[in-house]
């Protein structure tokens, strides 16, 4: 099973502007998500988003911030990387668009989508969604058609002369977090000095429609609760072609039956669903963890992005021709029995750098073979010892813990159990238990995967 660290494993103006928006937060209960995002080129057909920032504000400050780097799937330019400075290392090991989706759907969920320039980065984010099979619509706003309407007089609208014009701060210019917060800065300037019904007349409006499948009998989707779970979406034969979690089951469910659908795999994708089908979790935690392993037991046909799992770095042991021990480093993303993976090649030399460190261990019995090639090897028993006796420390030294959380009702609570570092299961108890073996003995076992991430 994966090593449960590396799988779950993310100014305001003057004393008279605050008030101003204080003043407007009362008379709405409006959201903001003040996004921008990165991307390989101008347009979003045939191009794709390599980083997002997003600035949730409430009308009178920041409430979260998300930044992630995104890998598109395709080269960046290099003209692109001399703007941003995005390279292809760099979104190497980066998720893709449907790894943070949920997270994304999450922020962006009731919000006023706001950007500079809002129709590039809308466009962009709205074809990623599509791209998974997710109609996602939202109300727009512009914080250049708001920079306009409130300071009329500047001679441009970029946001770089908007900022040195206003004097605002944009520490990283053309990267999405710093972009985002130079924008979210431009926004609360202009609703400081603009009456709030005419910042709400400049609100673009979407009105999602609902096209539930032909096949799909309104019942079913009416009886999915607004809690978190697993959902799955069910062919003829009761067999899930699609499966996902959500907070918000009912909300995330309807997302994929917003706006007609359009091309022919969406068609087909609408057309073979006939039932809904759901999985109460209590947690987000618990919700990824059986949705991880769902995914696995039945490989849905429309589950795409989570049947391609991300290429990782793995510590193998083997025996040379002479009966020593060996480790060495292999990338795949598809291997069973792994001393320990890693996703990137650097953590995982770093980690045998220092293992080799603290257990005297010669480098090039690990496959760093960087070191003095023409020195004696070690006494292979001596080493096979020495290996064998840091690889039990070192597993002995993983953590076991349980973390408990909120149930599937009131009078339940859930628990996820790790033993050395390693996720056995989980399991939902109505009464306080406090033995930890009586919690084991009681899950739900969550079987290891292909990979030992």
């Amino acid at each position: 099973m994966y090593n449960f660290f590396a799988w779950i494993c993310d100014s305001l103006g003057t004393k008279e502007i605050s008030l101003t928006i204080a003043n407007i937060q009362k008379r709405t209960s409006l959201k903001y998500a003040i996004v921008d995002i990165e991307t390989t080129g101008s347009h979003a057909s045939g191009n794709s988003i390599t980083e997002i920032g997003v600035c949730i504000h409430d009308g009178e400050k920041v409430v979260e911030e998300y930044q992630t780097l995104l890998n598109p799937g395709v080269w960046i330019p290099q003209y692109i990387t001399a703007l941003t400075g995005i390279t292809n290392d760099m979104i190497e090991d980066a998720p893709t668009f449907e790894e943070i989706s949920d997270k994304l759907l999450e922020l962006l969920d009731d919000a006023v989508f706001v950007a500079h320039n809002a129709s590039f980065d809308y466009s962009f984010i709205k074809a990623e969604f599509e791209a998974i099979g997710i109609k996602w619509q939202s109300k727009r706003l512009c914080t250049v058609r708001l920079a306009r309407r409130a300071f009329p007089a500047m001679p441009s609208y970029s946001l770089g002369n908007v900022c040195n014009w206003l004097g605002l701060h944009n520490e990283q210019a053309h990267r999405a977090l710093s972009d985002a917060r130079a924008a979210m800065q431009l926004f609360e300037k202009c609703i400081a000095v603009m009456d709030q019904t005419e910042v709400s007349k400049m609100i673009t409006r979407g009105a999602p429609e609902l096209f539930l499948p032909a096949h799909l009998d309104r019942k079913e989707f009416d009886a999915v609760p607004q809690k978190t779970g697993v959902y799955y979406l069910l062919n003829e034969k009761g067999k899930p072609i699609y499966i996902g979690k959500a907070k918000n089951l009912k909300k995330r469910i309807q997302q994929h039956f917003t706006v007609q659908p359009e091309g022919p795999r969406m068609q087909a994708f609408m057309k073979e669903i006939h039932h809904v089908n759901f999985e109460l979790t209590g947690t987000e935690l618990v919700a990824l963890i059986l949705e991880d392993f769902e995914i696995r037991q039945h490989w849905p046909k429309y589950n795409e992005a989570q049947k391609r799992r991300a290429t990782q770095h793995h510590i193998i042991q083997y025996k040379d021709q002479k009966g020593a021990d060996r480790l060495a480093m292999q990338k795949s993303n598809k291997i069973s029995n792994a001393v320990k993976t890693f996703a990137s090649a650097y953590r995982a030399k770093e980690w045998m750098m220092k293992m080799a460190a603290e257990f005297e261990l010669d480098h090039r019995m690990l496959g760093l073979d960087m070191f003095d090639m023409h020195a004696a090897l070690p006494d292979i028993d001596d080493h096979n010892n020495r290996l064998d006796e840091a690889l039990r420390q070192l597993q002995d030294r993983e953590p076991s813990f349980i973390i408990r959380g909120e149930g599937r009702h009131e009078q339940e609570f859930s628990a996820v159990v790790v033993k050395k570092g390693q996720l056995r299961g989980y399991g939902f108890f109505e009464d306080q238990i406090d033995d930890e073996e009586l919690i084991r003995s009681a899950l739900r076992l969550i079987p290891p995967t292909e990979t030992n991430a």
